[in-house]
């Protein structure tokens, strides 16, 4: 036996520990497995995956642990589109071999080895740990429509050469935003929020006047980031979002203006 029936309560998942073997695939065809778990103790930098592409049902694969990652290009010729990486100790891979890939969930951001950039069926993309000045990840993609990035509590600037123009969703998490420039490429975005543990004041000023060629903004919470100037050209922009968050003290907008919101937040130096 080459697998452990994982059991869960909307997909069944196999988790594999060795070689699996003609038996195998036809059990898990027959027992209708859509995802496959792999962690270190099951599979070496070695391991092939081009078995999964006799078990079509399979929409998903899962890494865990400290797990020699195995070559993910075979994934291409397979019916799974979707990645859980459950770790931030796992080998990273080429850039290139994700590239089938629809939907990522990644624990650590270095596990791209390239950076997640040109990645042309990816629509979704949530990362964590990811560390320095300048965000690249979702440069290229241009099937992306849902971003969410969880820093280091650092500032970085936004820096796409091909904006993912299908984008209608981005969250950044413990981030802040030097530089939102490379989002006026993204005319799709809905909802825009940053969130951090406290404004930064006495650094950078980030200019929010790029947001306002964004002509469906509905959703948008960037109150924690950085002091902002250019709030009244995004005030006065067709966006549609009911009402602007900032906060109080730190902003170049009219507090008369009916659609601001002025907040008092914890501030750091």
């Amino acid at each position: 036996m080459s697998f452990v029936d994982e059991g869960e309560t909307f997909s069944r998942i196999a988790r594999i520990t060795g070689p699996v073997t003609s038996d195998d695939t036809r059990r898990l065809v027959e027992e209708g497995h859509e995802g496959i778990l792999l962690d270190h103790e099951s599979v070496d930098a070695a391991s092939s995956l081009r078995w999964i592409a006799e078990v079509p049902a399979l929409r998903f694969i899962e890494l865990r642990g400290r797990i020699v990652t195995p070559s993910l290009a075979a994934l291409e010729q397979t019916s799974v589109r979707s990645l859980i990486v459950r770790t931030n100790h796992a080998r990273p891979v080429p850039t290139a071999d994700l590239r089938w890939a629809t939907h990522i969930h990644s624990e650590s951001s270095d596990f791209a080895a390239d950076g997640w950039v040109g990645l042309p069926r990816l629509e979704n993309l949530v990362l964590g740990r990811v560390g320095g000045e300048v965000i690249t990840a979702g440069d290229g993609c241009s099937a992306l429509t849902h971003l969410k990035l969880q820093g280091k509590r650092q500032t970085a600037a936004l820096r796409w050469e091909t904006p993912p123009k299908k984008l209608d969703s981005m969250l950044l998490l413990a981030l802040r935003c030097r530089d939102v420039a490379a989002l006026s490429g993204c005319r799709a975005l809905r909802s825009l929020h940053i969130e951090n543990p406290a404004l930064l004041v006495g650094g950078d000023v980030v200019d929010v006047s790029p947001l306002a060629d964004l002509p469906v903004l509905d959703s948008v919470g960037i109150a924690e980031n950085l002091p902002m100037e250019g709030v009244p050209s995004l005030l006065g922009s067709e966006a549609p979002f009911g009402w602007l968050p900032v906060a109080k003290g730190h902003h170049d907008g009219d507090p008369a203006d009916p659609r601001l919101r002025e907040y008092v937040f914890r501030t750091t130096s």
